[in-house]
């Protein structure tokens, strides 16, 4: 992925360096071990992952249970606060990596402005994992908001910020690939009997938020046909929607509405993984959940939503397939979740949380080599949420 693509009539920062940075504070809302939302995981791994090539200071601006290996600076909506400020002072960080639950709204842009004038040595880099459209005022601002680079996941998010004076690149996002795995038949049979699932009938899964823009709807139908159980796992650390969740149980849905440290082996056992979100604001714009599916070498019955068909192998890979109807993504994950497809493990094999990592330090070096790990690097990063297995 490139690390920089400037705007035409953007000034170019200064954004190589000699070497990786030895610093790098990660500022993002919350740094949660049983955090099961996109932008949070992503917060939380990507620091985990820096950790492996840098000294990283993770720092919460929310004042919320956060696990031990964050700092926290409760914060304001702007973030103009002395606890802050002291903290990136104190730190001096050399690459500040902000991740926004807001993503590239105006606001994450003046929060950016705000970090810059905290650590004015620092190149600081806005990551948006959800695509935003501006108005007339915030297109004004923004181009003067802007930091050192903003990091986004879709060509299309990357190319209507450019045309707002922003320096943009792609970041991937990240899966764990030795925790995301495929297993032998004889253990998803375990599995099913763990879970309460039928072994003889096909298992359709979905991972993620309890909200109608989500299309989850859609696991109604496909309970209802009879033909396969359909099983939602839903995110807990987001607001969930009762009475959806309702609906759907009554429909047939299995819906597991509790936190689940060992997630992977819902994807494990099931034959086929369903991603019915059409709202570009629901979900991260790479989904997690498509990924970790992925990883366990699922099929995959998927909407053409974000940077998912821009996955490379995605449009060729038979065991995915894009739909654009209801219709169309029931009938296709009838057939995938009856089939024998497999081999889009291969399609994340360039995902994992350092790939993430490596995209953002390559913006601060020439990325002509790969990172050096530090002495003592690789255990500052096994210490990050030790206790945590989804860490």
């Amino acid at each position: 992925m490139p690390a920089s693509v400037p705007a035409a009539d953007a000034p170019e920062p200064t954004l190589y360096a000699p070497r990786a940075p030895s610093r790098v504070c990660v500022v993002s809302e919350e740094f949660s071990a049983e955090a099961d939302e996109g932008v949070r995981i992503f917060a939380r791994e990507t620091a985990r992952a820096l950790a492996r090539h840098a000294d990283v200071m993770a720092l919460a601006t929310a004042s919320v249970s956060t696990h031990v290996g964050a700092r926290v600076a409760s914060s304001p909506r702007t973030l103009i606060s002395l606890g802050l400020r002291q903290e990136l002072v104190r730190y001096d960080p050399e690459m500040v990596v902000y991740v926004p639950r807001a993503s590239t709204t105006l606001w994450s842009f003046v929060r950016s402005r705000v970090l810059k004038w905290y650590a004015p040595r620092a190149t600081v880099l806005l990551v948006g994992l959800q695509p935003r459209r501006h108005g007339r005022v915030a297109r004004t601002l923004i181009p003067h908001l802007a930091p050192d680079l903003v990091f986004v996941q879709a060509p299309e998010s990357q190319r209507y910020l450019q045309t707002l004076g922003c320096h943009v690149g792609l970041v991937r996002s990240g899966v764990d690939l030795d925790r995301f795995k495929p297993v032998s038949s004889a253990r998803r049979r375990e599995l099913r009997q763990r879970y309460d699932l039928a072994e003889e009938r096909p298992v359709c899964l979905h991972v993620g938020h309890v909200t109608a823009g989500r299309g989850v709807r859609d696991l109604a139908a496909l309970a209802s046909r009879g033909q396969c159980q359909a099983v939602f796992v839903c995110s807990t650390s987001t607001d969930q929607d009762v009475r959806l969740a309702g609906d759907l149980r009554e429909a047939g849905v299995r819906v597991i509405d509790v936190y689940l440290p060992n997630v992977e082996e819902l994807y494990q056992l099931a034959d086929c993984y369903v991603f019915p979100v059409t709202s570009e604001g629901s979900a991260i714009e790479i989904p997690l959940s498509v990924l970790e599916a992925c990883a366990c070498d699922l099929p995959v019955v998927t909407t053409r939503f974000g940077g998912l068909v821009h996955l490379p192998g995605v449009q060729s890979c038979p065991a995915v397939a894009f739909v654009d109807s209801a219709d169309a993504l029931l009938a296709q994950a009838h057939r995938m979740s009856h089939s024998t497809l497999h081999g889009t493990r291969s399609l994340v094999a360039d995902y994992s949380w350092d790939a993430v990592a490596k995209d953002l330090i390559s913006v601060v070096r020439p990325p002509l080599d790969v990172a050096v790990e530090p002495p003592c690097a690789s255990q500052a990063a096994d210490a990050w949420y030790s206790d945590s297995k989804d860490g």
